[in-house]
């Protein structure tokens, strides 16, 4: 939904006759899971799902070992994940995708339209729109745990709907690690301490007990190690 009109477009085959030289085409989520599973916190770990939490949501699913890419190439859009049915509409023009809950545009529009439901923030000024889209993640979770209404909901619900996404893929993949990359992450264990406990709520037990929820090492630099990594580490190796 993020590329309108490109549509079978051989991309793989342009740059490589342009550039006369090898050429491999990834998503960018798989690109990142594939980078934490060989150099960053999933070393050695053949079963992991990884969360791109940014603008948007993507994901990587790495199954014994592999990339798994599904039947058309169109697996692991976890952030288009249905998690509330009555939902926000999401960019895709679905409606209660994990995106539009907990991705960074996801938190900003939730926001916007709490303050038109009339509630105010104490710290931070939501009335110049410039200002408001130059916002960081940092400043509303910051604002959150001051016990801001508007945030504290707002940051609450990001979270929460994170943690049914995760736990329901505990309980269908029963990975042994789910890693998260991206901007939100910055908030360490403000962020896991919540969102393990919801996951805990939801997953089975013993799928959530064997399953390790950490934040990747690798930081910004995930999708690019690992984009490079399929050039020359095999997409079936044990790294």
């Amino acid at each position: 939904p993020n590329l309108p009109g490109w549509r079978d477009v051989p991309l793989r085959k342009i740059l490589e006759d342009e550039f006369n030289m090898k050429v491999v085409l990834e998503n960018d989520a798989n690109a990142a899971a594939w980078g934490e599973r060989c150099f960053g916190i999933g070393r050695g770990v053949d079963n992991l799902v990884c969360f791109t939490l940014g603008t948007g949501i993507g994901g990587g699913i790495i199954i014994d070992g592999k990339i798994y890419h599904g039947n058309n190439y169109g697996a692991a859009e976890l952030g288009h994940m249905t998690v509330n049915k009555d939902g926000p509409r999401c960019n895709c023009g679905n409606y209660g995708c994990l995106e539009a809950y907990s991705s960074a545009t996801g938190i900003k529009n939730r926001i916007k339209n709490r303050i038109k439901e009339g509630i105010k923030s104490k710290f931070l000024n939501f009335d110049d729109n410039k200002l408001f889209e130059s916002l960081r993640l940092k400043s509303i979770f910051e604002s959150a745990r001051k016990g801001d209404k508007l945030t504290k909901g707002v940051v609450e619900e990001a979270i929460s709907y994170l943690g049914i996404a995760i736990a329901n893929i505990a309980n269908i993949l029963n990975p042994e690690m789910v890693v998260l990359v991206g901007g939100i992450t910055n908030e360490g264990d403000k962020l896991l301490t919540p969102l393990r406990k919801e996951v805990k709520k939801r997953a089975f037990y013993s799928n959530y007990k064997s399953l390790k929820i950490v934040i990747g090492k690798l930081g910004g630099n995930a999708g690019v190690l690992g984009a490079a990594a399929l050039l020359w580490i095999p997409n079936n190796c044990s790294c």
